[in-house]
């Protein structure tokens, strides 16, 4: 059969040995989109794991705990202070997420680290 014309060819030629092959592997920009969400996933969680690295460096410093953890605090104050037109669920949302990991820096700096066990 090598040299058929098939009818969706428009008259073009090709030998069944060059036809495409599908279990060929393909580029990554012609995978269909499922590199370019596996690599979204992993962008997420490298960031997610910088952040958490990021605050667990801030908590073991004590003094930074505590001036992080004043100002979180002082921001989730005046947001529920104020009365602003731009207030949504998003803000109420972010004072509320403020305020706690602000009280929870503000009581790492004062009472310190503690050994997980007591022997």
């Amino acid at each position: 059969m090598a040299g058929t014309t098939p009818p969706a060819c428009d008259g073009a030629t090709f030998l069944l040995d060059e036809a495409p092959d599908a279990t060929r592997r393909q580029p990554a920009s012609h995978a269909g989109g499922r590199r370019t969400v596996d690599g979204a996933r992993h962008a997420v969680r490298s960031l997610i794991r910088r952040l958490r690295g990021a605050l667990l460096r801030l908590a073991f410093n004590r003094p930074a705990a505590l001036v992080a953890g004043l100002a979180c605090v002082g921001a989730a104050v005046w947001l529920a202070a104020i009365d602003a037109s731009w207030e949504s669920w998003v803000s109420d949302g972010a004072g509320l997420l403020a305020g706690a990991t602000g009280s929870a820096l503000i009581l790492v700096a004062l009472g310190g680290r503690r050994p997980d066990w007591v022997e």
